[in-house]
Parts: C-alpha cells; structure tokens; sequence
C-alpha cells in the first residue's frame, strides 16, 4: 500500500460521516465509519493500493456508501446527495485510469452495470412501492457502476446477493426476536453488502 493512497483511505473513512451530517449522534458516527472502514478494506483486496489510479473512484464511493448506510439505517431513506453526486463523480475518476490504462471497456461496463442495476430496481419500485423506493434506485446507479467496472455480471449478482442477504438477516433478526413481521428493513445497506460480496460470487461461478 503506497503511503499516499493508505492516507487517503484514513480521510475517506474519516470524512463519510460529515457528508450526511451524521455526526449529530454518535452511532451515526459508528455506523458511516464502520461501513467506510469496511469497504476500504474491499477496495484494498479487490483491486489493491499500488501506485495506480484505480482505487480513487471506488474509494470516493466508500465515502459515500458509509454516508447512506448511517443515514438509510437511521433514517430509512437516501438523500440525493449520497446517491447522484458520487455516480458522475466515480466515472471521472475513472476516465484518467481507463485512459493512460487504455481500459475503455471497463468504462462502458461500469456504465451498462449501472443502468442494468438501476433498471431492476426500478421495475421492482414500480410493483412494489412500498418495498423499495427511488433512493434504492439511485444508490442501484453507483453499486452496478461499480461492479459493473468487473463485468456486467457481476453487477447482476450483486443485486442478486443483495437480496439472498437481507432474507437471511431478516429471517436472523425475526428469529432472535430483534424485528417484527411488520418492521420496515432499509434496503440500501444490503445492496451494498451486495457489492462486497458479488466479486467473491462471480470467481466461485467463474464469470
């Protein structure tokens, strides 16, 4: 890990929590911190911290991704600017890899993951509204453009395990008498867990 980039990280998890202004409670504070650590970490076994460009994109949406996670846990919703600043944002930090790396593909199929993402969550918001919402939707642009810089399926299985996870932790907490039936689950902390869990899927699957 170069001493640059291992620095960035450090104020990458540092700032995520001021982008939601969770810094008014303290577990707000813990949550965007602990996602943020925890997706910096994936950046770092993922694509690594050598002296390339790569990583900058993915560790601007780590930022991000905390912020929601605090604010959609807390909140039960996703503000804007934690789902449509950091999708342009991730292209243009990945325009000047992808340029001195002549990896132009990975490009349009960043682009192709999020639209396919957000496509799906789209049509799922329309039959089921009260189950999944626009945020979701706009937070499907970033988590399949980031995936999608893998393979278009990858992005495809991280919705998919998105959704194998919160089942299994839903049926966790009803188990162990932490929700009820009834209890409203935000749907955005698992599709970033999707993310981290989607590359390891597609190597199993040879994708």
């Amino acid at each position: 890990m170069t001493i640059p980039v291992a620095i960035l990280a450090v104020v990458v998890a540092v700032v995520s929590p001021l982008l939601s202004g969770s810094f008014v409670g303290r577990s707000r504070w813990v949550v965007a911190i602990a996602a943020t650590t925890l997706l910096v970490v994936w950046v770092w076994w993922r694509i690594g911290y050598r002296d390339s460009l790569e990583p900058l994109g993915f560790l601007a949406l780590a930022a991000f991704w905390g912020a929601a996670t605090a604010v959609d846990v807390a909140e039960h919703r996703l503000p804007d600017p934690l789902t449509l600043i950091p999708y342009p944002l991730f292209f243009a930090l990945q325009v000047p890899y992808a340029w001195l790396s002549d990896e132009w593909g990975r490009i349009g199929a960043a682009f192709l993951g999020s639209l396919l993402t957000s496509t799906v969550l789209f049509v799922l918001a329309y039959i089921n509204p009260s189950g999944f919402g626009l945020g979701d939707v706009k937070l499907g642009l970033t988590t399949g453009a980031a995936l999608g810089w893998f393979g278009v399926g990858t992005a495809l299985l991280g919705v998919g395990a998105a959704f194998i996870l919160m089942a299994l932790i839903s049926a966790l907490l009803l188990v162990t008498k932490r929700i009820r039936r009834d209890s409203e689950i935000p749907f955005g902390p698992f599709m970033i867990l999707g993310v981290l869990v989607a590359p390891f899927a597609a190597s199993l699957l040879s994708w």
